[in-house]
């Protein structure tokens, strides 16, 4: 039996995955457009936040693998912006041609200040 508060949860979580639906449905579009393979971004997205996890643990901690982890995240953070410019169509190449140059220098300046600072 459901009370009050159980109904306004219920159509809460309804709305959030209605939500996350939409956009999940928008970014797959907009990636098909530009003839990507919306697969590759969800994978490096899974990736990413497995490697930001076993940053936290306690076995890894020390500071080569924390470089380590800088450096496999800033490369994996390259992955994507590479891949729309390799195998992206029209506007989506110019802009990640950019993107790749910006990451690029941040990347190389974030690797500097962490093993030379």
């Amino acid at each position: 039996m459901f009370r009050v508060g159980d109904i306004c949860l219920t159509l809460f979580f309804e709305r959030c995955l209605r939500l996350a639906r939409f956009w999940y449905q928008r970014a797959t579009r907009l990636a098909r457009v530009h003839d990507l393979d919306p697969r590759v971004f969800i994978g490096l997205s899974i990736f990413g936040a497995i490697i930001h996890g076993l940053y936290y643990l306690p076995c890894f901690k020390g500071e080569t693998v924390e470089l380590g982890f800088l450096v496999l995240l800033r490369t994996l953070a390259l992955v994507a912006p590479l891949y729309i410019l390799l195998k992206g169509k029209r506007i989506a190449r110019v802009i990640n041609g950019s993107l790749v140059t910006g990451w690029s220098l941040y990347t190389a300046w974030h690797v500097c200040y962490f093993v030379y600072l």
